[in-house]
């Protein structure tokens, strides 16, 4: 399919929002599913999105590694709180603070580099703004920096170079919290379907409004609500074989029940405000 096709093809879903079942979405995702590769074109959402929608998910896509991020935050918390006895508590000693003695800080100073790279490499985008204000005083660019800077590769192996209570929290925080940003935005797919644009080469040679503030299809909410819905009863297998399912829950959003230590655990991934 050459770039006018494209441009021609993403154009006829003008009409999407009329569309509440999600049902011709299809196409669309079969097109993006259908794009090759070694394309210069950068839509990692937009190819994960269309490989779990499609039951082509290969594991390894955008969201898959997202999804695969939050299943393991719940399974050490699971783990964690499985190990804890209050009765050992010492006399007078408050709850948090027992729980506080009991965690393996240790675990932070040598990480696997496959770990490394999933958690605290490509994690931090997990998190928006205000949580890294609110934990921290600073922002994600700041934390990321914090992290390059005291942690060295060394044999498959990264290392804690600059051992500090922040640095510590930081690790705890991204390895260990439930909470996160939503599982893609709005803001995030036009962006992708602006490179889409870009690609076909069709609104530049129109003479149309530059990327990121030209109008998409009938408006980039629809496209992101049917995506959404797309995912409904979608079944992600993680590294060690267990499943989540992803669900529209009765009060609209999307959500994931995933099975830490094989209980079930549900978290909201994109609130149905959102979408």
């Amino acid at each position: 399919m050459n770039r006018p096709e494209v441009l021609s093809f993403l154009r006829s879903f003008a009409g999407l929002e009329n569309a509440p079942d999600g049902t011709e979405i299809k196409p669309f995702l079969e097109l993006v599913s259908s794009l090759r590769r070694d394309l210069p074109l950068s839509i990692p959402l937009l190819r994960s999105l269309a490989a779990l929608a499609l039951g082509k998910s290969s594991g390894t896509g955008l969201l898959e590694r997202r999804l695969e991020r939050r299943y393991r935050r719940l399974c050490k918390i699971y783990g964690e709180l499985g190990r804890l006895d209050f009765r050992k508590a010492g006399a007078g000693m408050s709850p948090e603070d027992y729980v506080f003695s009991q965690i393996d800080f240790s675990r932070y100073k040598k990480i696997d580099e496959k770990e490394f790279d999933l958690l605290f490499q490509e994690g931090p985008d997990d998190f928006d703004e205000a949580f890294y204000k609110n934990n921290f005083g600073n922002g994600k660019d700041e934390i990321q920096t914090i992290i390059r800077e005291s942690y060295r590769k060394e044999e498959g192996y990264y290392k804690i170079q600059r051992e500090n209570p922040l640095i510590l929290s930081v690790m705890r925080t991204l390895d260990t919290s439930p909470e996160s940003a939503d599982l893609f935005s709005a803001e995030e797919l036009q962006g992708e379907l602006d490179n889409l644009l870009d690609f076909t080469g069709g609104e530049k040679n129109s003479g149309g409004p530059p990327a990121g503030s030209r109008p998409f299809l009938s408006g980039t909410e629809h496209l992101y609500q049917q995506l959404v819905l797309s995912l409904n009863n979608k079944i992600i297998t993680h590294e060690d074989g267990m499943t989540t399912t992803l669900f529209i829950s009765q009060a609209g959003d999307l959500s994931g029940t995933f099975r830490p230590g094989n209980k079930a655990w549900t978290l909201v991934l994109i609130p149905a405000a959102k979408f």
